[in-house]
């Protein structure tokens, strides 16, 4: 082959090559980018794009993006091609909600070539806004939780020290009083508040202790739930329901055998709760990869669509004066928050509830 013939051809080859790796990255991408014109017309799509309206890339090509993609008659009313165009700049909006609920932030970056000569292309990338929102609902979930142990950590230490002495007293003046006589009563009224606000002290000092994961050991939580259960069962025991569990064969957990105790009593005894008679609570899980899950249900009263974003605020509850404190599911959050895990909630008024908690897997035996 001639120099200059072998020359072209080695040139060809890197261009070939140099399109593959542009494709390659192109379809990497994880959300939705679309190349258009400047009259919505598509002229490249990712996988991604495809896969968003169940479409082959190619039944995307020369259609208009927002009869394809966003499936409507017109341009997005907040579209950022239309905000960034007299500009020529990138922009970014977010979108009203397409018609069949899918949710996008939405990016504009026009192609411009030498010397900033207009290309008529256009980059649209497409983000699940619905992800973004979750991510900074999470955010802030964690802000409350850790303004909460900041307050803990500050007033649990005055608060514990009058009460042991209202809680000594009391049951020192108990020894010298007849028990039937109505100065008892009085003092084990006075032992049980006592007793209860120490529990709701203890709570608030959960958020003030994180766990460390030098801490954390192998749990079974098949036996976990052996041994949580029982105490709740003799709670219950005088109602009508029924307990089905099937955890065997699972992988062990990296956790504080303690503190995941408390999760799923905790979230146990709201089921248990919430039933009525003949209510059945189920107990499954499983695993991936990652994590162990432990999906936790009943088939009581549900939670109303208003409460479900509340459920894990500090100091909410439902329960009214039957005793709630708002701290349980704050609790249960924290505690799995920590272990590198996350909890998850679906529910339907006077249908139930399925509490979904996923758990790092512990170490090889």
């Amino acid at each position: 082959m001639e120099p200059r013939a072998e020359e072209l051809q080695n040139l060809l080859e890197v261009v070939s090559e140099g399109k593959r790796v542009w494709e390659a990255t192109f379809d990497a991408i994880v959300d939705p980018v679309l190349i258009v014109s400047k009259d919505f017309r598509i002229k490249r799509a990712n996988l991604a794009a495809a896969l968003a309206v169940d479409l082959h890339v190619r039944d995307l090509i020369g259609k208009r993006c927002y009869e394809i993609f966003a499936k409507q008659d017109a341009p997005c009313v907040s579209c950022p091609m239309l905000a960034g165009r007299s500009t020529a700049s990138p922009d970014r909006e977010r979108l009203q909600p397409f018609p069949d609920g899918r949710q996008y932030m939405a990016s504009s970056f026009p192609i411009l070539g030498k010397a900033g000569v207009d290309l008529d292309m256009t980059v649209l990338q497409y983000q699940d806004d619905r992800a973004i929102r979750k991510l900074e609902e999470q955010l802030l979930q964690k802000e409350k939780m850790a303004a909460l142990g900041l307050f803990a950590s500050g007033i649990a230490h005055d608060i514990n020290n009058p009460l042991a002495g209202v809680l000594a007293f009391a049951q020192l003046a108990m020894q010298d009083v007849d028990p039937g006589s109505q100065i008892y009563q009085d003092l084990k009224e006075i032992e049980a508040s006592a007793l209860r606000c120490k529990k709701i002290v203890e709570n608030i000092l959960q958020f003030a202790r994180p766990t460390s994961k030098d801490d954390r050991v192998n749990v079974d939580v098949g036996k976990l739930f052996e041994k949580v259960l029982p105490a709740l069962l003799v709670q219950w025991k005088d109602s009508e329901f029924k307990v089905d569990i099937e955890l065997t064969g699972l992988p062990a957990v990296s956790a504080v055998a303690s503190k995941l105790e408390q999760v799923f009593t905790n979230i146990l005894a709201n089921a248990f709760q919430s039933l009525k008679a003949g209510g059945v609570i189920r107990v499954r899980g499983g695993d991936n990869d990652e994590f162990v899950y432990l999906e936790i249900s009943d088939n009581g009263e549900g939670i109303d669509p208003k409460h479900l974003q509340k459920i894990f605020d500090p100091y909410f509850t439902t329960k009214g004066k039957s005793g709630g404190t708002g701290l349980g599911l704050p609790i249960c959050y924290n505690i799995i928050r920590e272990h590198g895990g996350k909890i998850e909630v679906k529910s339907r008024p006077g249908k139930g509830s399925l509490f979904t908690v996923y758990l790092p897997k512990g170490e090889p035996a």
